[in-house]
């Protein structure tokens, strides 16, 4: 028999990137919307059962209400000068394992869907997602 919890354990334990994303492009969502974006994000195939964003562009044009449709993310070095947005998507590494969060232009981390992670308390971070429209 399929243990359904462990699969959802799986699932929201890697699940860090798509709640970055809905946080970042629907700011005003709900937690309980955040975890329902995620999981349509599951359902239309843009996310994997583990909770790896395996199309983050095509999630993010599904889940924005905005005109602008976003066709490529560059993944570029973590340096504090590439902070260019309010809120950027930033990947944090530590003990060889790796966490999304957003931060605002000055570095500082304003929010963490793991609450306060040991990933970010005690990481580095090491790369800044960037959404690039037409």
């Amino acid at each position: 028999m399929e243990n359904l919890q462990k699969k959802c354990i799986t699932f929201f334990s890697g699940a860090c990137y798509a709640f970055c994303l809905v946080k970042k492009f629907r700011p005003n969502a709900s937690d309980a919307e955040i975890v329902r974006y995620a999981l349509d994000g599951y359902v239309c195939g843009f996310i994997e059962a583990d909770g790896y964003v395996s199309q983050p562009v095509q999630f993010v044009n599904y889940i924005t209400d905005e005109n602008e449709i976003y066709v490529d993310v560059k993944k570029v070095d973590y340096k504090k000068e590439e902070l260019t947005e309010k809120e950027n998507i930033v990947m944090w590494e530590y003990n060889g394992n790796t966490h999304f969060v957003i931060m605002d232009k000055e570095g500082d981390v304003i929010w963490d869907p793991s609450g306060n992670s040991n990933t970010v308390k005690y990481g580095v971070p090491v790369s800044i997602r960037k959404f690039i429209t037409r």
